[in-house]
């Protein structure tokens, strides 16, 4: 992870996140879906720093959250004493039931990560990928289900039009996935013409969310978030790729 340009500190907490999402995936097997950041992190070589591990929980198929925080309050303990983050400890943020938020400490008490369960409807099976991750404090391999990136690209591209204020990591992260192949098929497409207009978003409308993405936005919201090799030359160029990445998953509106 450090090659990718995290920091000690970032790096550690990328390795927590998988180690998390493996001991879920092996001990509730079927039961979530990941998707956000750290699937960007994990499976798309994204360098934005990320400290959450969102997770689509199965209705019929959900661990209690009880059951959830036991997993990794036993199962991380080891590899976060590695870290040097020992005693670990998980706490509910909100909601005994899902959806659900954990924090998850150290043993100093700094916020390490936290785990979003429910914060997104369903995804559709033909969405969802299996991918096998080993993990680090057990010998144990699990099938991790992620979202697709397709499907990343169409919750991207409505957390960007549906957010109250527009974040410029939204932009960031579309241009990382469009960069990757990332496509819209037709109904992915139609699924966001839906949000549009529900919205009741325009051309016009959208090209002015897209100006909002600027160099004081990109500088106040990602230079924190990116190495400086990817930063830098953003900021040299006033962040247009992004908003070229932008035109084009909107072209078909403005």
């Amino acid at each position: 992870m450090k090659a990718r340009g995290f920091d000690d500190a970032g790096a550690k907490t990328v390795v927590l996140i998988r180690e998390a999402a493996i001991l879920l995936s092996s001990t509730f097997p079927g039961s979530f879906s990941l998707y956000g950041g750290a699937n960007l992190i994990l499976f798309h070589d994204s360098a934005r720093t990320s400290r959450d591990l969102d997770l689509i929980p199965k209705a019929l198929d959900c661990p209690s959250v009880d059951e959830v925080i036991k997993v990794l309050s036993v199962e991380l303990q080891e590899l976060a004493g590695l870290l040097g983050y020992a005693p670990l400890t998980v706490e509910i943020v909100h909601s005994r039931t899902m959806p659900c938020k954990l924090e998850l400490f150290s043993g100093e008490g700094a916020t390490l990560f936290t785990i979003d369960m429910g914060g997104l409807g369903a995804v559709a099976a033909s969405g969802i990928e299996e991918h096998s991750l080993e993990a680090v404090s057990r010998s144990a391999t699990a099938a991790v289900q992620v979202v697709s990136k397709n499907h990343l690209l169409l919750q991207k591209a409505e957390a960007f039009v549906g957010r109250a204020r527009v974040k410029a990591r939204d932009a960031y992260d579309i241009n990382l996935l469009l960069g990757a192949g990332a496509v819209l098929a037709a109904e992915l497409e139609d699924g966001l013409a839906d949000s549009l207009a529900m919205r009741e978003l325009d051309g016009e409308d959208l090209a002015a969310l897209i100006a909002t993405i600027d160099a004081k936005k990109c500088a106040a919201e990602l230079q924190s978030v990116l190495p400086v090799e990817i930063y830098r030359p953003l900021e040299a160029v006033g962040f247009e790729p992004l908003r070229a990445s932008l035109r084009t998953l909107f072209r078909k509106w403005l």
